[in-house]
């Protein structure tokens, strides 16, 4: 008897206990993303593509990879590595350094199904993007 009461108060208590926050869900996840507004950027262009908590893509010249982190509007990039080639050209350079400028000055991001926009910490558009897969 005093195993089941037991049983019964482990029960009872179990459903009177607060479940746990959920966690905020990664909207980029899954996302890939093409650089559009940069008039000087070589014809491929600069990339990002999400995961659930790493960003990767090509900067124009070298693949580069690397944390974020994305609560709500709020998107920053960690620590990026990137391979490093020479760039052929000075307009793949010039790419390349205009893109990483705008992963280190990215603080926000506005996004919908086919852009997405990343803005700096004065909420100031930096970079476009449209979606690529």
């Amino acid at each position: 008897m005093r195993s089941l009461v037991s049983a019964l108060l482990a029960v009872a208590l179990s459903a009177c206990t607060t479940p746990a926050p959920e966690t905020p869900r990664n909207y980029l996840a899954g996302t890939s993303w093409l650089r559009v507004d940069d008039e000087e950027a070589n014809p491929h262009g600069a990339t990002m593509a999400f995961t659930e908590d790493r960003a990767s893509g090509h900067t124009g010249c070298n693949r580069w990879f690397g944390p974020f982190t994305h609560n709500g509007e709020a998107l920053n990039f960690g620590d990026i590595g990137m391979t490093r080639m020479a760039c052929q050209t000075e307009m793949q350079a010039g790419t390349e350094r205009r893109f990483l400028q705008v992963l280190e000055a990215t603080h926000y991001a506005h996004y919908d199904q086919d852009t997405l926009v990343l803005l700096d910490a004065q909420q100031q558009v930096i970079a476009r993007f449209h979606r690529s897969n």
